[in-house]
């Protein structure tokens, strides 16, 4: 894994996402796998560690100690959600099924996010560094952004900026404020079927500030399952059109229903996501 930034459409409008710069990493270790096959087939999950040893040393321990917590943040939230879904299904949902399902998984992306000073064009939508979606892994963990000046120092976070989210209630934007010693807890849509739809992803977005000349740094914990994990739903599941179904989708983003189309396992989800949200520009 490594730094990038290239044009990328993440809506299904085409829009090329040119707002921020990534580095990836796999944060369970820096190879999780000597199968050839597993690399070439499945390179965004288990392609090896590239770190900038010689023009960044700090990087890497700093990286991963910050991703070390997020993972056994994500690992407790999973308990909880395995013992809210076995009292609340009356025992059929079965004792710690997700944390063992998470934890068999080896493709933990962290993602180091670096959002670049947004143009004034940026300020005339309401996901101008980020646009609508939804998460499609298992669990994301969510550091409190940090917002620099043009020289590198520390800013207070501006007031019209940052994470927000569609409402499901009522399908109103919601601005998510992060404390600094506090993280933020996504789920995925693989999460929301694999619980009958029972547990909801929520459609959100980064807004950018109006004022010039800023950064937005956060680091990102995305926390899958195995690619041939099969997506099967459970005995306890809501009726199906309930389980795809995502209230107040935002114009443009893909629907879970079309892209569960002949899927069988992870892998096959995640594909149809891929192509879904992004095309070449």
């Amino acid at each position: 894994k490594q730094w990038y930034q290239r044009r990328v459409a993440i809506t299904a409008g085409g829009v090329p996402d040119t707002a921020k710069g990534s580095y990836y990493a796999n944060t369970l270790g820096d190879t999780t796998t000597d199968d050839q096959y597993l690399k070439d087939t499945f390179p965004e999950m288990y392609s090896d560690n590239v770190w900038p040893s010689e023009d960044l040393p700090e990087l890497e321990p700093a990286f991963k100690n910050m991703s070390h917590i997020q993972v056994g943040v994500g690992y407790m939230i999973c308990e909880l959600f395995d013992k809210y879904l076995r009292g609340l299904t009356n025992g059929l949902h079965s004792a710690g099924h997700f944390l063992d399902m998470l934890k068999k998984g080896t493709a933990c992306k962290g993602r180091l996010l670096h959002y670049f000073p947004a143009p004034p064009a940026a300020n005339k939508s309401e996901d101008g560094l980020c646009g609508w979606h939804l998460d499609h892994g298992g669990i994301t963990i969510l550091t409190c952004p940090l917002y620099l000046d043009l020289e590198g120092n520390e800013i207070p976070a501006p007031s019209d900026c940052g994470l927000h989210i569609k409402h499901p209630s009522d399908g109103s934007i919601v601005k998510v404020t992060i404390p600094a010693d506090c993280l933020v807890v996504q789920l995925g849509e693989s999460f929301q079927y694999l619980s009958g739809g029972h547990l909801r992803a929520t459609a959100h977005c980064v807004k950018s500030s109006k004022t010039p000349d800023i950064t937005r740094e956060t680091l990102a914990c995305f926390m899958d399952w195995l690619p041939e994990e099969t997506m099967k739903l459970p005995e306890y599941t809501r009726p199906y059109a309930e389980v795809v179904h995502t209230p107040f989708l935002p114009e443009g983003v893909p629907d879970l229903e079309g892209r569960m189309k002949g899927v069988k396992h992870y892998r096959d989800f995640y594909s149809n996501t891929f192509k879904a949200y992004h095309s070449e520009n």
